[in-house]
């Protein structure tokens, strides 16, 4: 169920299972607003499949907030800096270079394919 459901006078908000757990990243950041953190915290009250879902969820981002961070070397950072500012510079057609450059050629594939269909003739036709 999905948007205001009456509950006696008043409105509240009733989320349903897509939407609780599509705020679970912002809820595990404190980043929701009081109304909404209500509202998902209302629904992991009532869903013990969410209520689960949310616990192995929390505890697996516990374990990556305590990992030690790594800076990356300064060339690394630098190639990937250099690696975007050219695929912007370049876009759809940097792309499209990029795959006319792998690209198996279409003038070896036709020969080959219409050998293929003589063979395939010549044994069924013996």
């Amino acid at each position: 169920m999905s948007g205001l459901q009456r509950r006696g006078t008043d409105l509240e908000p009733r989320l349903d299972h897509r939407e609780a757990r599509a705020l679970f990243l912002a809820l595990a950041d404190e980043e929701l607003p009081a109304p909404q953190a209500q509202a998902v915290q209302s629904h992991l009250d009532d869903c013990v499949e969410c209520r689960q879902g949310w616990d192995r969820y929390a505890r697996t981002v516990q374990r990556v907030r305590t990992v030690e961070r790594e800076k990356a070397p300064p060339a690394l950072a630098s190639l990937v800096v250099g690696r975007v500012r050219r695929q912007r510079r370049f876009g759809l057609r940097g792309l499209y270079l990029a795959h006319a450059n792998h690209r198996f050629p279409v003038e070896v594939l036709i020969p080959l394919l219409l050998a293929a269909a003589v063979g395939a003739f010549l044994l069924m036709s013996s």
